[in-house]
């Protein structure tokens, strides 16, 4: 009996697999093509960063709260699809009115609830592997899937239409969510006789280091998933297929690095893994500048899967593997809020301003100057930081 219990445990989780690509099929549609919808509706690069920004303020006072939720909830599924159906029905409020004001409560009400579950889906799924043979890295893999797929075919389906993404999403995001409810239960483990605090993640000093490096990797990647598609679209005169074909290459680039994270990290080590992820995406900045050719700027872009993955898999890895169980949840949506706060309030408004005003690319140019500098730093930070972890946990 326990052989076929084993067995079934080390099949791989399909269901999870398929999550992930409707999933991220729904949020490439939204990446690659809101800033468009937003240009047509009359909003300039200014007021997408405004508006991106005021977004990230609301979100900030909602998502600690989600995770909070999460860690002491019945069923951390159960919250999952609660968030994503409630996004279901933010979709469809884009097409009651065509008012700005309207349009921009609509983007703050999706980046309320949308953003949390992306957080909590990600934590849902490590417990749920967690005694299995399979690595997040191969789950998520499904997601990077579905994201390529969709941006490349939306493309060609809706054209200039970039309004039509809503109701397309709305259907993405009510098949995942309904779903969630019938996926295996996974319980919060915090309960009020635990006394695990918040504060232990302030005193890991490697966790620290980690975060901050990627919030300086989000001051780049943020500003280009805000507005280079409107650069490319505009400027470069790209169509709406080939704005699709950016994303596609970017997210196809992931698919290597996501199927063989594991071993990558465990071979190299989560310091050289994330130095080299820096180098890469800085690499990919500079390239960005230089190069006008649309059909150049898509082979630029495979440089965005070891960059991407390098920064997430470890850090998702790392809270999952050294944070108590307890406050998982809430550990990861702190890491993802830190990014969110520097990157979205601060940085995202001051780049769509200079954006708007310098160009594009100038912008590129500095966050490429920016994320060399973050790789200096973290050389030089991160391994004197798991040095003093060694000896507390010694003492």
């Amino acid at each position: 009996m326990s052989s076929i219990s084993t067995n079934i445990k080390d099949r791989f989780p399909v269901n999870i697999f398929l999550i992930y690509i409707i999933f991220y099929a729904g949020q490439a549609m939204y990446n690659t093509y809101l800033n468009l919808f937003l240009t047509q509706s009359g909003f300039n690069m200014t007021a997408i960063g405004a508006l991106q920004s005021v977004s990230t303020i609301v979100l900030v006072l909602v998502q600690p709260l989600w995770g909070i939720i999460s860690d002491r909830s019945k069923s951390k599924n159960q919250i999952i699809g609660i968030l994503l159906l409630i996004t279901t029905l933010v979709c469809m409020s884009f097409y009651m009115f065509k008012t700005t004001l309207w349009l921009a409560i609509c983007v703050m009400l999706f980046s309320v609830f949308f953003t949390p579950a992306l957080t909590l889906q990600d934590n849902y799924s490590l417990e749920l592997l967690e005694h299995s043979k399979w690595d997040f890295g191969h789950i998520r893999l499904g997601g990077t899937l579905g994201y390529a797929i969709c941006a490349m075919l939306v493309g060609f389906v809706i054209g200039s239409n970039y309004g039509s993404i809503f109701w397309i999403m709305a259907c993405f995001f009510a098949v995942t969510g309904t779903l969630y409810f019938l996926l295996p239960k996974v319980e919060g483990h915090r309960q009020k006789h635990q006394k695990v605090k918040y504060s232990v993640l302030l005193k890991d000093k490697p966790l620290l280091c980690m975060l901050a490096f990627n919030i300086i990797y989000f001051m780049g990647t943020s500003f280009y998933f805000q507005f280079y598609p409107i650069y490319y679209n505009k400027v470069i005169g790209a169509t709406s297929q080939m704005v699709g074909m950016l994303s596609f290459v970017s997210a196809l680039s992931e698919i290597p690095f996501f199927w063989f994270a594991y071993k990558i990290e465990k071979k190299f080590g989560v310091e050289k893994v994330m130095l080299f992820a820096g180098l890469a995406t800085a690499l990919r900045w500079f390239l960005l500048f230089f190069i006008t050719n649309q059909y150049v700027i898509l082979g630029v872009n495979l440089l965005s899967g070891c960059g991407y993955v390098g920064f997430s898999y470890c850090l998702i890895k790392y809270i999952s593997d050294t944070v108590p169980k307890s406050i998982r949840a809430t550990a990861q949506s702190f890491n993802a809020i830190l990014g969110t706060i520097f990157s979205r309030i601060i940085f995202t408004p001051i780049g769509g301003y200079l954006g708007q005003h310098f160009g594009v690319k100038n912008v590129l140019l500095i966050c490429g100057f920016i994320m060399l500098l973050g790789v200096i730093l973290f050389k030089v930070t991160f391994h004197k930081a798991n040095k003093i972890k060694a000896i507390a946990n010694i003492n």
